[in-house]
């Protein structure tokens, strides 16, 4: 019988959970060790309580999330019990606390499905800090104990990224993880830049905003910040009849142009550059459904097939020349936030610059300098808000460097840890498997829940399917006698 240890007990940790649980028969599984050092399983750093200031909101709104399989309005309907009668009602743009609250739930009924079916799952409040290979399976390790499994998935969310400046004061390389020490410790009257101009920027933005911050610089290559969402449509999606079936970054964008017809919105959607302009014509269009969004929305269930389709040197050409104007668009803020940077732009708190080049240690006093393409700009204080890194090497963790030395896992030339982009196991290490952040160069698409969602099950899939050729296996070489049904 297999014993299954799956590394990350946040989000894409629960849902490769429970779509084990959801599985027909559990033929082969006998346990399933779910770690995570917090303890706190289910949200993981997205929703969890220490790493989220009460005003953050979902980007998307609630009727669009599930995490599980054939239930696409899940997360709505667990909403309309949670809040029946309260002013926070389901369909909308929710606290982000509450999906962590609704993860936690589908965590604790995965366990009871285990429970069901005789299989136990073990919660491990502990940091594994090494697995190592052994003559059959592998053996994870904690600083407290060891344990012998068959297979492994790696759930490990968004690490901690190295600080270019370590120990050096209000530069956080976290910012979701270091929520305390900015609230306690940034000054208000200080000049605070974010790097970055995406989602994550947003909540940094807004949270200085609310701290009393009075000068807030935003910077990125492109100065770019994201698109407003548009009003949700009250009829279904008509998807295209055919899909995409080259490999070029071009032959995409002709197909999409031909396949999804968009009504015109505002001159100047894809060329104005003044962020407070364009964030209120952005408003503006938001009132009503936005054509274009629904059309790239509905690219989710096939950006696996797209994104992998694509020539080696056109994903490095995305990466290096679309990534950032891919992100603005996919990626919307909810109109509620649009207002409130649109109320800081407006203020003149917040200012958005383009053309980021480099950041350096101020000379002769405390602080930093940030070359933009346009001058200089002297900060006291830096939030990193780009995200999860891609290089292996910028990972502060004892696991992903144990994982390296070890020759387990290796470096996507686009970023993460090199993986079947089918099956989602780790090249070249049978049982060994990836789901979310890491598997960004592989997969690209890898933080939405409907993604994780289908990652989660494609694993369970290999998983149970293995544990159950395992059982067969280990059944056939018993002795005639000691042979049991399945």
């Amino acid at each position: 019988m297999a014993r299954i240890a799956i590394i990350g007990g946040g989000c894409s940790g629960t849902l490769v959970t429970q779509a084990l649980s959801r599985m027909g028969g559990q033929a082969g599984i006998s346990e399933v060790l779910l770690f995570d050092e917090s303890g706190g399983f289910g949200p993981g750093l997205p929703y969890g309580r220490d790493t989220n200031d009460g005003e953050f909101i979902l980007n998307m709104a609630s009727s669009l999330l599930s995490a599980r399989a054939g239930e696409p309005d899940g997360f709505d309907r667990w909403l309309q019990q949670l809040c029946a009668g309260q002013a926070e009602a389901p369909g909308g743009y929710v606290r982000r606390s509450l999906m962590g609250a609704y993860l936690q739930d589908v965590a604790h009924q995965a366990e009871s499905a285990f429970a069901a079916r005789g299989v136990k799952l073990v919660r491990v409040a502990q940091a594994v800090t090494d697995i190592e290979r052994g003559a059959s399976g592998f053996h994870v390790a904690t600083a407290q104990h060891a344990w012998h499994v068959d297979q492994v998935v790696l759930a490990l969310g968004h690490l901690k990224k190295r600080s270019p400046f370590p120990g050096v004061a209000h530069y956080h390389a976290n910012p979701y993880h270091d929520l305390g020490a900015i609230k306690a410790e940034l000054p208000r009257s200080a000049r605070i830049g974010i790097l970055g101009t995406k989602l994550t920027a947003i909540d940094m933005a807004l949270l200085l905003g609310r701290l009393g911050v009075e000068r807030i610089h935003m910077f990125s290559h492109s100065g770019q910040l994201p698109l407003v969402r548009g009003a949700l449509p009250t009829t279904p999606l008509v998807r295209p009849e055919h899909r995409y079936a080259g490999d070029t970054l071009r032959g995409f964008l002709r197909w999409f142009r031909e396949s999804h017809p968009c009504g015109h919105e505002y001159p100047g959607l894809m060329t104005i550059r003044d962020p407070l302009v364009r964030i209120g014509r952005e408003i503006e269009a938001a009132q009503a459904v936005r054509d274009w969004q629904l059309q790239l929305d509905a690219t989710k269930e096939d950006i696996d097939r797209y994104w992998t389709a694509l020539r080696p040197n056109q994903k490095r050409r995305f990466f290096r020349k679309y990534q950032g104007l891919w992100m603005s668009y996919r990626h919307p803020m909810p109109l509620d936030n649009a207002r409130k940077i649109q109320a800081l732009l407006q203020a003149g708190r917040l200012t958005v610059h383009p053309g980021y080049r480099a950041t350096r240690l101020a000379e002769g006093r405390p602080g930093f300098q940030v070359e933009l393409a346009g001058g200089t700009l002297a900060l006291d204080g830096i939030l990193d808000a780009t995200g999860v890194a891609g290089n292996l090497a910028r990972i502060d963790s004892p696991l992903i460097e144990n994982l390296i030395d070890r020759g387990l896992v290796r470096q996507h030339e686009l970023g993460g840890i090199a993986i079947d982009a089918q099956s989602l196991q780790v090249l070249g290490q049978p049982g060994l498997f990836a789901i979310g952040a890491l598997t960004q160069g592989a997969l690209f698409y890898v933080s939405a829940i409907e993604r994780l969602l289908l990652h989660a099950q494609r694993i369970a899939g290999q998983l149970g399917r293995s544990a159950a050729s395992t059982a067969v296996g280990d059944r056939e070489a018993l002795p005639p006698r000691e042979r049991v049904a399945v």
